[in-house]
């Protein structure tokens, strides 16, 4: 499983490695207000989806459990490795939004790694879970990630059907 993230992080780097440099004249940046609007636009929908896609992926984990596909080793080592991937990304969100001029866009950015920290003690909860198989264990987890999708959907404009 792992060697999957491997391969597609490679293909990714891989990708902006090759790709052609684009011919640009000094009128075609954008004036700075709006180069840092849409940066900041890019950096919150990125996270965002990368978080939706992490709570996602903890909930695969989670199924996997309880279905007995894999090892526990097995799950144990792909949970802590979106845990390690969270908890970075979470730490540059933090670093990002000292820098940010304004403090709505700071705001907004906060809500990013409360986001981070929710799916943070998500996958923690389903950790415990996995060892001790605990009903009251579940009950934390089963919590946490309910509050963790409302919490996304909202963030991305998701609609609970």
């Amino acid at each position: 499983m792992m060697g999957r993230f491997i391969v597609a992080a490679g293909l990714v780097a891989c990708l902006f490695r090759i790709a052609p440099p684009q011919v640009v004249n000094a009128q075609s940046f954008p004036q700075p207000a709006a180069a840092d609007t849409l940066s900041l636009k890019m950096v919150g929908v990125l996270a965002a989806s990368y978080l939706y896609q992490s709570y996602l992926n903890i909930g695969y984990l989670a199924d996997l459990n309880a279905v007995d596909a894999y090892s526990f080793t097995e799950l144990d080592e792909n949970l802590d490795a979106v845990m390690q991937i969270i908890g970075g990304v979470r730490d540059e969100l933090r670093v990002y939004s000292t820098v940010l001029p304004l403090k709505t866009d700071s705001l907004y950015v906060d809500i990013l790694v409360q986001a981070s920290d929710l799916l943070l003690q998500e996958a923690a909860a389903l950790q415990k879970y996995m060892q001790t198989g605990n009903e009251q264990d579940a009950a934390v987890y089963l919590q946490l990630n309910g509050d963790a999708r409302k919490l996304l959907e909202s963030l991305l404009g998701l609609k609970d059907e």
